[in-house]
């Protein structure tokens, strides 16, 4: 492997890990049922693509721009390549069916992540994961928890467009199996529009004894649908 590469794995996983934090207007109409992607014509296909940008929140600062785009589509999983704006190559990321990330060629996670959606969502619905995840470079094992409830129904405004969201809010934890006593929490806020079956907003708190190690936004700048 390459050091440029090297340097984009490197990159990548930061923020992929920040994103996993497994160690991240107005309301819509009450009587608006639950919708699935296929009812609202926002099924997966290949060409599909999102494009975000990420900032610090602890320090205001902009961080890297990147877009995921559909390579794969299959019954029971999802593979895109994200690319970071201004960094050569690329990196695969597979998901199942509900955005849960399976692999992102760092980290192999079983049986996923926990950081997708459980469709058919509504207000109040809850659902709880746990799972293994395994660094592939490294061999290190974690642990994780994570719990998930739908909060709100909300109109997200980006520079994308406006889009009606379910907003979810997560709380996680890990540690690494090695040393159990180390823990490390997480704090995730999503607004997911199953119009384009995909998040137009996101936020990564993760903490370690209490104490804020890292926080990542993430905002939906552009898109474009395969149909």
């Amino acid at each position: 492997m390459s050091s440029t590469d090297a340097r984009l794995r490197k990159a990548c996983t930061n923020l992929l890990w920040a994103a996993l934090a497994i160690g991240l207007a107005g309301t819509w109409p009450l009587a608006l049922r639950a919708q699935t992607p296929e009812e609202t014509d926002g099924a997966v296909r290949v060409g599909d693509r999102w494009v975000y940008d990420t900032k610090d929140e602890i320090t205001g600062y902009p961080k890297d721009t990147y877009t995921e785009m559909v390579t794969e589509v299959s019954p029971k999983e999802i593979v895109t390549n994200w690319t970071f704006s201004g960094k050569p190559g690329s990196l695969l990321v597979v998901y199942d069916q509900g955005w849960n990330r399976i692999d992102n060629m760092t980290w192999k996670f079983k049986p996923n992540d926990g950081q997708g959606v459980r469709l058919p969502l509504a207000v109040g619905k809850t659902w709880r994961v746990e799972f293994d995840a395994r660094n592939t470079q490294t061999g290190a094992n974690m642990r994780s928890s994570i719990s998930s409830k739908v909060v709100a129904q909300e109109a997200v405004t980006t520079s994308a467009g406006t889009f009606d969201t379910f907003k979810i809010e997560r709380v996680g934890k890990e540690f690494r199996t090695a040393d159990p006593s180390t823990i490390f929490e997480s704090q995730t806020v999503i607004w997911y529009a199953p119009k384009i079956n995909h998040w137009v907003r996101r936020i990564f708190i993760s903490k370690y004894d209490k104490r804020t190690r890292s926080s990542l936004s993430e905002e939906l700048t552009d898109f474009s649908r395969k149909f």
